[in-house]
């Protein structure tokens, strides 16, 4: 019984412990999505309260009707889709190269591309406007898209990397045995195996995309054109934006990636353990 008892306080003090790690991470959350679901009354209320009386989808119904943030919503949904879909098709068949293929410089390719990851964006962001300005690439999609498939390109291959690695090199000498391309291997043999791996990938690169401001905000001068975090501090910057415009226009910027997150978790955990460790 004192060995239980023992064991009891140990499980408490442990959830204890982790909710009080949670707290100021998902206070600020949780007030971002207490403060724009409130009126414009309630809004500015001095002090504010912690659990307001009411809640209104005001804010919410007015950067839709007033700003037209549909239409962001749009640019970023469709730019992160596409640029999820393209980086890691190239991602797999990079690191797919690298088990399948006896090539040189193969160690060095590897570690070269991690060193890439490295390079914080603001440090090329001038010469890669020139560069997009000189081919012709600046305020469009796809120069955009090419842009944020360099920066994620790097975390991807060396996510499916080291799941590949995890595979057996003898699935590829069998395939080849049997008659299949190197692609059919890739596509029927070592996707369906490296799924959570995959779906890992896809996860931080849909992320990182969809909140990454610096990029668009350069590349794209039309206002139509751009996505929705450069829109919201486009609206934190307006002399006539209300508190709560600005905080319910933040909370549909989280909405997709919190979700997206939510029902992949299962798949990012374990994609990212399954390839910390080789078979």
């Amino acid at each position: 019984m004192n060995k239980q008892r023992k064991q009891t306080i140990k499980v408490v003090r442990v959830h204890v412990l982790a909710i009080l790690a949670l707290i100021p991470v998902l206070f600020p959350v949780y007030w971002l999505a207490v403060s724009a679901l409130q009126s414009p009354d309630t809004i500015i209320n001095i002090p504010p309260r912690l659990v307001p009386k009411g809640f209104s989808l005001y804010f919410i119904n007015k950067v839709f009707s007033e700003f037209g943030i549909a239409r962001y919503l749009f640019n970023s949904v469709w730019l992160s889709i596409v640029s999820v879909f393209l980086t890691l098709t190239v991602a797999c068949l990079a690191a797919f190269s690298y088990i399948a293929y006896r090539y040189k410089f193969r160690e060095t390719f590897s570690k070269f591309v991690l060193f890439v990851y490295m390079f914080p964006q603001i440090l090329i962001i001038i010469p890669l406007y020139l560069l997009m300005t000189r081919v012709r690439l600046i305020n469009t999609y796809p120069g955009l898209i090419m842009c944020y498939m360099a920066f994620e390109l790097p975390i991807c291959v060396w996510t499916m990397q080291a799941y590949f690695e995890t595979i057996p090199r003898d699935l590829v000498d069998a395939a080849e045995i049997d008659g299949l391309s190197r692609i059919k291997t890739l596509w029927h043999i070592f996707l369906p195996v490296a799924l959570p791996g995959l779906a890992a990938s896809g996860i931080m690169t849909f992320i990182g995309i969809w909140n990454n401001f610096l990029l668009a905000n350069t590349l794209l001068i039309q206002m139509e054109k751009k996505t929705l975090p450069v829109v919201i501090a486009d609206f934190a910057s307006r002399a006539n934006t209300m508190q709560g415009d600005v905080l319910a226009s933040s909370l549909i910027v989280c909405i997709p990636s919190f979700f997206f997150a939510i029902f992949a978790q299962k798949y990012l955990v374990g994609g990212l353990t399954s390839g910390a460790v080789k078979s």
